[in-house]
Formats: structure tokens, sequence, C-alpha cells
């Protein structure tokens, strides 16, 4: 009983030094930077499309000599990463169709923008002058065989 007794108080010393003893939880930081590339981007898309290089076509109708300007207009948008600044420019602004013989002249709302994220709307506007006879064989003609019909716009940022 005794050796029993002295083991009781040695099993009770040594829980009392272990509960005794400090805990340490061991900790390391370190710090790092999230680097991020952003390449920024313009589209173009029309009212009708959300994307791609797509603008309405513009439409003009003509009757020989007619004695008022005819005007048209096609409505595009552009799309650009915020503060991102861009111009825009017209392949031919002044032109005289090949299929009907018709001169015409092309022009932007606006030559330049700043992106905002968001569509931005323009416009191509176009002026016919009068007083044009035009070639046609028929009563009605279109320009649908034109080799000069298609325009090209540029957006540049």
């Amino acid at each position: 009983e005794l050796i029993m007794k002295k083991l009781a108080l040695v099993a009770a010393i040594s829980l009392t030094a272990l509960a005794t003893l400090p805990s340490y939880a061991l900790t390391a930081t370190g710090t790092f930077n999230v680097g991020i590339t952003l390449t920024s981007k313009c589209e173009i898309n029309n009212t009708n499309a959300s994307t791609g290089a797509v603008v309405n076509d513009l439409n003009f109708t003509y009757t020989s000599f007619q004695t008022s300007a005819a005007t048209a207009s096609s409505g595009f948008n552009v799309r650009c990463t915020n503060n991102l600044p861009y111009t825009l420019a017209l392949s031919d602004g002044g032109v005289t169709d090949d299929a009907v013989n018709l001169a015409y002249t092309l022009s932007l709302s606006a030559a330049s923008g700043t992106g905002n994220g968001t569509n931005q709307a323009f416009t191509v506007n176009g002026q016919m002058v009068a007083g044009q006879s035009g070639n046609c064989a028929t009563a009605t003609c279109s320009n649908s065989a034109a080799t000069n019909k298609t325009k090209t716009l540029t957006i540049t940022y």
C-alpha cells in the first residue's frame, strides 16, 4: 500500500508539473503580391448584335435628278475598356458607286472617344448630292453588282 501511495504521489506530481508547463502554438507569416495583367480591348457592334465587328447597313433611296440631297444613316456601338482612348475612321469618305454611278459621301458622328466599359452609340451618316442622273436601264435599279459598295470602319486603340 505504501508503494501505491508513493506511485500515486509521483503521478500527481508529474501531472502537476506537466500542467504548469507553458503551451506554445507556433506560427509564421509571409506576404505576397497579386499581379494582374489586363489586355485592353475595343469592339464594334451594331444595335442588333451584342458583339462582333458589325455595323448596320446604310441604304439610300434616290430618284434621278431629285432636287434635294438624299441622306441615310447607320448606327453602331463601340465598347472599350474603361479609360481607353480610341479613334474611328472610315475606309472611303467620298465614292461614286460603280454600278449606278451615283456619288455620295460618308462621315462619322464622332471621330474619337474614351471607353467606359459599356456601349457608346455612333452613327455613319451618308449624303448623296441632288441633281445626279445615275445609270439604270429599267424602272428601278440597285447597286447589288457594285464592286465598291463595301466599306470598312476601323477603331484604333
